[in-house]
């Protein structure tokens, strides 16, 4: 399809931040639950080698890995700085995918 190339890699980073960010909120939201192990996000070396290969089904197929800390305890202000730096990203690949799709269309509708 048209631009799946130039999409599929803000789509994932996009898919990641908000994940991240559901899980900050589940962390702040349980910080005061009396031995409750936080939850992270991991991503890894998966996700770094599909986007260096610049496979687009690879690339989509990244499955993000949700797991509980080994310790219990959450930093409240911590959690509230890394959702900051969640959002920032997040906006930053929605800016990359909205102008590349601006270029697609000015690609598709120009004669």
């Amino acid at each position: 399809m048209i631009g799946d190339n130039d999409l599929a890699i803000p789509g994932k980073m996009m898919d990641l931040y908000e994940t991240k960010q559901r899980i900050t909120a589940h962390n702040t939201a349980n910080a005061g639950v009396k031995d409750f192990h936080k939850l992270q996000v991991s991503f890894g070396a998966e996700l770094r080698e599909a986007i260096e290969s610049g496979d687009t089904e690879k690339i989509r197929n990244v499955t993000l890995q949700v797991e509980r800390a080994r310790q219990p305890g959450v930093d409240t202000e911590s959690e509230a700085a890394g959702g900051a730096k969640n959002e920032l990203n997040f906006n930053a690949f929605a800016e990359i995918a909205a102008y590349r799709l601006r270029m697609l269309r000015t690609a598709v509708t120009s004669k």
